[in-house]
């Protein structure tokens, strides 16, 4: 979260943990801005809070981001991937990288003739 102190500076801090690692900073324009400039540090996610129920913006450290929802999420691989056609997307990647190994080789033939 990003809070006021005193009116006069920003301060930002995970919302997991607590702890504040960055600012201060002036205005929080400038708090969000760091976000942006570090996301590898800094994630704003929409998470459910426990005590509400409700979804609301939380900012999570690095440290904190594979402790939360979205960081237990795992992508599929490609190869479990399937593409319009329902063929496996590295099955058609394997095509299209014969074809085009076909089409060099043969243009390669017609330069040697």
């Amino acid at each position: 979260m990003i809070d006021e102190y005193d009116k006069n500076y920003f301060l930002l801090s995970c919302d997991v943990c607590g702890v504040t690692e960055a600012g201060p900073f002036e205005t929080f324009d400038e708090a969000v801005q760091h976000k942006r400039d570090f996301p590898d540090e800094w994630k704003s996610l929409r998470l459910k809070n426990g005590a509400t129920g409700k979804t609301e913006w939380q900012d999570v450290c690095a440290g904190c981001f594979p402790k939360t929802e979205v960081g237990k999420w795992k992508a599929f691989p490609i190869s479990k991937r399937k593409s319009k056609t329902g063929q496996k997307a590295d099955e058609n990647i394997t095509k299209m990288a014969n074809s085009i190994a076909k089409t060099i080789n043969k243009r390669k033939r017609e330069l040697n003739e």
